[in-house]
């Protein structure tokens, strides 16, 4: 978010910008009483009536922390499977996300011992254990050296993020310019 919002006030000197955190389950209400504005997020499709613009899809990697003796084997669905896992939970305290679905279909079922509201508290949680996560990958491009990671071949899944408002910010104007330097800076 960080270059974002630098590049929006390069743009527009007097923009302010409020970041909420996620809550998926409030968002269409956020949207349509106007807490909200605009989100980026992979879009429910129960929301149909939500509108959105792709902005890219995404994929996940696997990380650690530096000198994690074992996460090469998350290259394979059964040694992935293996690895004590946080995992990240937007509803909170889950336990299970699609990829264990993933897994299970493969035969497997992985052994996840922490669960967290958010990727962004993921790399502090692995830097100071044996754990490891899925995180996507666009968001640790400029952390990589932080971390220990690799791509997860046997783990196909990609997702789409796309920017989301509601139609009754369809027509305004500086929304309108907003979406388009968000689609301009981030679907690249």
């Amino acid at each position: 978010m960080a270059p974002l919002i630098v590049a929006l006030r390069e743009k527009a000197s007097k923009i302010r910008l409020a970041l909420h955190r996620l809550a998926p389950a409030r968002l269409a209400r956020q949207l349509t009483d106007g807490d909200v504005d605009l989100a980026i997020a992979t879009p429910d499709p129960g929301q149909a009536h939500l509108r959105t613009r792709h902005l890219f899809e995404e994929s996940y990697i696997l990380i650690g922390r530096p000198g994690h003796p074992r996460i090469e084997e998350g290259t394979t669905a059964s040694g992935f499977a293996r690895l004590e896992q946080a995992i990240v939970s937007p509803l909170g305290g889950g336990f299970s996300t699609p990829v264990d679905a993933t897994l299970q279909a493969l035969g497997h079922s992985r052994a996840i011992v922490a669960s967290a509201a958010s990727f962004l508290v993921i790399p502090d949680i692995v830097a100071s254990s044996d754990f490891v996560a899925l995180v996507p990958r666009r968001l640790m491009q400029d952390r990589l050296s932080e971390v220990a990671w690799i791509d997860v071949p046997w783990l196909s899944e990609r997702f789409q993020v796309e920017l989301i408002w509601h139609e009754r910010t369809h027509g305004h104007r500086g929304l309108q310019w907003i979406r388009e330097r968000i689609h301009d800076l981030v679907a690249r």
